[in-house]
């Protein structure tokens, strides 16, 4: 096979000498710094990182891309509901570590791409923004310890580093112990010829490993590579081949896909056209299997399928409107019978690799980009870079191993957020959403690539460093179902203004046309719960059923600990003095609640332009409650301002007035909210803004909501309509204290016990 555009590398007398000659500067002394191509390249088994080890959960957030879950998206299309009734595994990822960015010459270059090995390394490679070409490879050891979620820590060391002074890398692979890096250099050590390239700064390399990953060895004089267009921007072995992506082809460049021997680094193909003749530009990325190759391009999105020799098989993917953001990571990712296609700021789509369903459609499923719903949304900032699938046994809290299909993503300033692939009745597959299923987002980085092998995931982060992440389960199962009961109860519950209803539109609970069920409920204040009183460790899981508001309320909890005395006062001065302090941060003279404190941060139907579809449900807090514990709801009405406070929950002013709504009574008449508004004649109701009943159909909790108090408010109490389940499926005793009363369905009519 014919060779193509080999650069030999230039050493200073022999692969392994220290020189100085041009070196750009004083080289460190140290024994174990190697010097090769005069300076250019530099090895170094003690780079200048710090490696912070932690042991932390990061409080997770909702994710905006889907619904099925709580959301921070105010829109939605009909597209966008949920059409089916899988939820996903209760994962709970664990900050382990955090190491910081590269330094080369004191310039801090920022993380690009990582390849897990399977003997437990990570290569990490660094390029500096923009130019000039700056960056370097690094190689980590990381040492699982500990074998439940709560105990287990993770060790990482750095074993060795190449730095590059005139050149960058923006890709890599690990292939029978050599490592095969993609990047770009002006410097003509790397092949760029400044009179005649014209921009083509793109390469790629070959380094050999030792077992031990600490030496870097140059496996070949011809082992540096010259490539078209600016950048390379993926690398891919796989099969004794090397595929190898190379960038827009813009100012006189030309990008495409490069097919290379990996035993010999041999040329075998270029291909720069499609089928239809046109050049292959803004080739972001490639993905290879057992039997064909798939390229991405970008501005606009198009994925195109090729044989393992490189021949055209098929266009499988062409979106003008899709993936274009300039000069962005877009990976793409081959599983199974499908393929996930990080589109910047049109999210991630689920494409099948062989073509369409049986509607004509080459997508399977989709993600919106993070936030894209929000009139504040960052589209340069918050996009899709990456995804990963991690279908490796995984451990749960209990340390027993769980098999799962976790699709990982890396949404730049929004963090990381993650999913599972499952199956419904009729064999079709869906991205479902997990519980709190966003982290790292708003941290001075931005995740631009995630991989994961075992329980590990590594984000590279941008000017943010690096950060390692163990994934746990809480338990080792799905959450709970809601009881089927539940969808033939909630009819007669709420329904619009439909007659015989328990909580009709428009119609005060305290009228004489109340329901009968009702009126029985608001006459006894008393047998009025302040809270959800645990009596056996559990986990609690709230699903939302109904909502007749027309703001956009915000739903919220905390609480209150065995050990403080069952009397109102003092459970207000628990508030008072230990939750209030903490609960809120101020922006701009507002209180904005913390995200550990929120449950649905809007409770806003998808008929109305919200992200809530009966019956979306997630388990309250990250871990189980104890015996004795007490789970306070509380209500932040028209909370969800998304276009004057950042897509936070605004609940009051830098003046103190808070104007949340609790199911605590005592504590509405302590913080006198607007309740003061109400006529005498509401009398011991004065201070309740919520009521429920247990429903034997349902084997929940049913709890409703009044968002207004005022003098004009219609007091129908359907405003937020939820149920409250334990984690006990298949028995009638729930682990946690029941209402007073109980409706049941009795020859298709409801009726009220206590």
């Amino acid at each position: 096979m014919k060779r193509f555009s080999l650069i030999t590398v230039v050493i200073c007398s022999a692969w392994f000498i220290s020189c100085n000659e041009d070196d750009g500067g004083r080289l460190p002394s140290d024994e174990n710094v190697i010097s090769l191509m005069n300076g250019s390249i530099i090895i170094d088994n003690s780079p200048e990182v710090k490696i912070t080890l932690l042991n932390e959960f990061p409080v997770g957030k909702s994710s905006a891309f889907s619904f099925g879950r709580k959301s921070m998206s105010t829109q939605s299309t009909e597209a966008d509901e949920p059409k089916h009734d899988l939820r996903g595994n209760d994962y709970r990822l664990k900050l382990v570590a955090k190491v910081s960015t590269l330094k080369v010459d004191g310039v801090e270059v920022q993380a690009t791409h990582v390849k897990i090995s399977d003997d437990g390394y990570a290569f990490v490679s660094y390029n500096e923004k923009g130019e000039p070409h700056r960056g370097g490879v690094v190689v980590y050891k990381y040492t699982v310890k500990g074998s439940t979620l709560d105990d287990v820590t993770v060790d990482v060391e750095t074993v060795s580093s190449m730095l590059l002074r005139n050149a960058e890398f923006s890709a890599l692979d690990y292939y029978n112990g050599k490592l095969y890096m993609t990047g770009a250099s002006s410097e003509p050590r790397f092949g760029y010829n400044r009179s005649t390239d014209r921009g083509n700064y793109a390469f790629f390399m070959v380094m050999e490993m030792d077992p031990a990953k600490k030496t870097f060895k140059p496996v070949d004089p011809e082992a540096i590579i010259k490539l078209t267009s600016f950048q390379g921007t993926s690398i891919r072995v796989l099969n004794d081949m090397v595929y190898v992506t190379t960038g827009d082809g813009t100012n006189g460049t030309q990008g495409g896909l490069y097919l290379y021997d990996a035993n010999d680094y041999s040329f075998v193909k270029f291909i720069q056209k499609n089928n239809k003749g046109e050049n292959i530009v803004h080739a972001r990325s490639v993905d290879v299997d057992e039997n064909h190759i798939y390229l991405m391009q970008a501005n606009h999105s198009r994925v195109t399928k090729f044989d393992l020799n490189g021949n055209f098989v098929s266009e499988l993917y062409n979106a003008p409107d899709e993936a274009t953001q300039q000069d962005a990571k877009s990976e793409i990712l081959a599983w199974g019978k499908y393929l996930f296609v990080a589109q910047n700021e049109s999210g991630v789509r689920m494409l099948y690799k062989d073509g369409k369903d049986e509607n004509g459609s080459s997508v399977n499923d989709m993600l919106h980009a993070p936030n894209s719903f929000s009139d504040d949304w960052d589209n340069e900032n918050e996009v899709t870079n990456s995804t990963s699938m991690n279908c490796d046994p995984k451990r749960d809290s209990n340390g027993k191993y769980v098999e799962s299909n976790m699709l990982l993503v890396a949404n730049g300033a929004r963090g990381i957020s993650w999913y599972d692939i499952m199956t419904d009745d009729d064999g079709k597959d869906w991205i479902v959403p997990c519980n709190d299923n966003t982290i790292l987002g708003g941290n001075e980085g931005s995740a631009n690539f995630i991989t994961s092998k075992g329980n590990i995931v590594f984000v590279a982060d941008g000017l943010g460093g690096l950060k390692i992440l163990y994934i746990g389960f809480n338990n080792g199962s799905t959450p709970p179902p809601v009881a089927t009961g539940c969808d033939d109860f909630m009819p007669y519950l709420f329904n619009g203004t439909h007659t015989g209803v328990l909580l009709p539109e428009k119609l005060s609970v305290f009228s004489n046309s109340a329901h009968p069920i009702i009126k029985t409920l608001f006459s006894d204040a008393a047998a009025i719960q302040d809270y959800i009183e645990i009596t056996n460790a559990t986990d609690l899981y709230i699903s939302y059923m109904s909502e007749g508001a027309a703001y956009f309320n915000s739903l919220g909890y905390f609480v209150i600990p065995a050990s403080v005395p069952k009397t109102a006062q003092d459970e207000f001065q628990y508030y008072q003095n230990v939750v209030r302090p903490n609960m809120s941060t101020q922006v701009a003279g507002r209180s904005i609640l913390k995200d550990e404190y929120i449950i649905f941060k809007s409770v806003a139907d998808v008929k109305r332009g919200g992200s809530l579809k009966a019956p979306n449900t997630y388990r309250i807090g990250t871990s189980k409650f104890n015996a004795g514990d007490r789970v306070v709801l509380f209500m932040a009405p028209n909370g969800w301002r998304p276009q004057s406070d950042n897509v936070e929950v605004f609940f009051g002013t830098s003046s103190g007035t808070f104007q949340l709504f609790f199911t605590h009574k005592g504590i509405n008449a302590n913080i006198r909210t607007s309740f003061d508004n109400w006529d005498n004649k509401f009398g011991n109701f004065k201070y309740i803004a919520h009521n429920s009943f247990y429903s034997a159909d349902c084997r929940s909790l049913v709890l409703f909501f009044e968002d207004d108090y005022g003098r004009g408010s219609d007091l129908d109490y359907n405003d937020a309509i939820f149920t409250i389940s334990d984690n006990v499926e298949d028995k009638e005793v729930a682990n946690f204290k029941l209402p007073k009363y109980t409706v049941t369905t009795v020859d298709g009519v409801q009726k009220i016990t206590w």
